[in-house]
């Protein structure tokens, strides 16, 4: 396997991977066991039609996405290492070429953690903001506090004493009317 990295603008990486074509033989051997079983042809059992007559009927390429399947998820993570690029996000893969007896080629385009280069930061002068608090703003303060939270807590009551009534009329009305 060969992986050639070309890199792109906006932090982006294409991965192109090219895979032996032994490799290719052996992914549409395994696509073939997969789905043998669910192609039927006259004249034979379920399963038992051999490769060379199912391509013959339906054409060579009919295994050649189980085989992209295949060679795609055996590979992609080899040739993430061996591009040694720090990838961050999930591949766009496109296959370049599948053919039986040549070398798969797919593409995998993929985010890459950016190169970070810092600028002078030593030496960088910062004006201190004055955050003094005098004691009046600091009386205003809880001055406020304490009234939010006493109106608050009058207008709770208020709530609470119109309920209360509102119980206690339909308790005498409801038992002056039992009696």
């Amino acid at each position: 396997m060969s992986v050639q990295v070309e890199k792109l603008e906006k932090n982006m990486a294409k991965l192109t991977v090219e895979v032996p074509a032994e490799e290719v033989e052996k992914a549409l051997q395994a696509a073939y066991m997969k789905e043998k079983n669910k192609i039927s042809i006259p004249g034979f059992r379920k399963g038992k039609v051999p490769r060379a007559m199912i391509e013959k009927m339906y054409g060579a390429a009919v295994f050649y996405e189980e085989a992209a399947n295949i060679l795609i998820q055996d590979n992609y993570a080899a040739a993430m290492e061996e591009s040694k690029e720090d990838i961050v996000s999930r591949p766009t893969i496109d296959v370049v070429q599948i053919e039986s007896g040549k070398p798969f080629i797919f593409t995998a385009e993929v985010a890459v953690r950016p190169e970070v280069t810092l600028g002078k930061y030593k030496g960088v002068q910062v004006t201190k903001i004055d955050t003094t608090v005098t004691d009046e703003e600091v009386e205003a303060a809880l001055e406020k506090a304490l009234f939010t939270e006493v109106a608050a807590t009058i207008e709770a009551l208020e709530h609470f004493s119109a309920i209360f009534i509102c119980l206690l009329l339909f308790l005498y009305v409801d038992c002056g009317r039992t009696t």
